[in-house]
């Protein structure tokens, strides 16, 4: 029987954490402040909450859940055991997701996150292309292709988080760049403060782009008054948007507002049937469930995963069995550093040599 006989009707998204969400504003203006607000409406509690700070802007806020993040893979600094990596910290919640009550991941920011995953690209590169003289820049890698990998390699950790149910919010700068269209017109654009492939990359996969508008105005004394709004509704000169049809083009900065604007809009998807709406997040929050079983499965198997066992192990080594290695690493990878490689069929070989020693 053919699959299309027993295809059924998408039904929209209910709940907050089914949603890619993604905000850029000026420096100091609240992003970090209104996403934690954000959660704390949402559950009541930021227990359900973890930031991934790549800055330090949580320093002043109480009672959140925060992992100093200095690394795309690893902490720069491991010896320091707050210092998390990027990937390392994705691994475990997945891995960790029926034992943590993490539901809500705030990246912050994406712009400082982008910086790491560029050295972490090089590396890549260097460890994939072995080329005669060494890559150091993003700029050397052929092709332009470099670009992409960065893009891609931050994309693919976020599409784990979503696909094992979390629900994911991410903060970035803001930069403005001069824009031409195809009439020679050229104009100022706000966008990410990031590479432009990596700015590509959320505009076409978040449900939803928030840009923090801090504005300005004359007060009745004469003096200057400033206010903050949210954006969904581009003029054209900004990037935001929302995949919502009933959406306000602009709210005030409120955590409460914007999630009333959600319920109202996820209502109307519904037909305004609220009991539709409750049923539809019973069913998303067992799919969710479903969803996390195979994420953990599959992390349990991911390269990261992997070169944590292969370390746990080589650490136990005499430093001269560790040398008696590093010919074998090199025959098998191409490479003698097992850190580098991603290909997890080639570091399970790897695992069994070390089990075997």
């Amino acid at each position: 029987m053919s699959f299309l006989k027993n295809l059924k009707p998408n039904k929209p998204t209910a709940s907050l954490e089914g949603y890619f969400i993604s905000m850029l504003a000026k420096s100091k203006f609240g992003k970090t402040t209104f996403a934690i607000d954000l959660a704390k409406e949402f559950y009541g509690t930021l227990d359900s909450t973890l930031l991934l700070a790549t800055e330090i802007g949580y320093k002043t806020m109480n009672g959140v859940y925060a992992i100093p993040v200095t690394g795309f893979e690893y902490a720069e600094d491991e010896t320091d055991k707050e210092q998390k990596g990027f990937m390392e910290v994705v691994d475990e919640l997945i891995e960790n997701k029926k034992d943590i009550p993490f539901r809500f991941i705030i990246i912050d920011t994406i712009t400082a996150l982008e910086r790491y995953a560029i050295a972490h690209t090089i590396r890549k590169a260097n460890f994939q292309d072995q080329p005669e003289t060494r890559y150091a820049d993003i700029t050397d890698i052929p092709w332009g292709k470099g670009y992409n990998m960065v893009a891609e390699f931050i994309y693919s950790e976020i599409d784990r988080l979503k696909k094992a149910g979390f629900g994911v919010f991410i903060i970035g700068h803001e930069k403005s760049q001069k824009v031409k269209n195809k009439d020679g017109f050229e104009y100022d654009y706000t966008t990410f403060n990031v590479l432009g492939k990596t700015s590509n990359i959320i505009e076409r996969e978040a449900d939803m782009i928030i840009y923090g508008d801090l504005l300005v105005e004359k007060g009745k004394d004469g003096k200057p008054v400033e206010s903050r709004v949210l954006r969904f509704r581009s003029d054209g000169n900004i990037l935001c948007g929302t995949r919502f049809r009933n959406f306000p083009a602009t709210i005030d900065n409120e955590p409460k507002k914007f999630l009333d604007a959600f319920k109202e809009a996820v209502l109307s998807l519904y037909d305004n049937d609220e009991k539709a709406v409750e049923v539809a997040v019973q069913e998303e929050e067992q799919k969710t469930e479903e969803k996390a079983d195979r994420a953990i499965e599959k992390a349990n198997n991911s390269p990261e995963k992997l070169k944590e066992k292969i370390s746990e192990i080589i650490d136990g080594f005499e430093r001269s069995t560790k040398k008696t290695l590093v010919p074998k690493f090199k025959e098998l990878l191409g490479n003698p550093d097992y850190k580098l490689c991603d290909d997890s069929e080639l570091l399970k070989q790897v695992l069994d040599i070390v089990k075997n020693v």
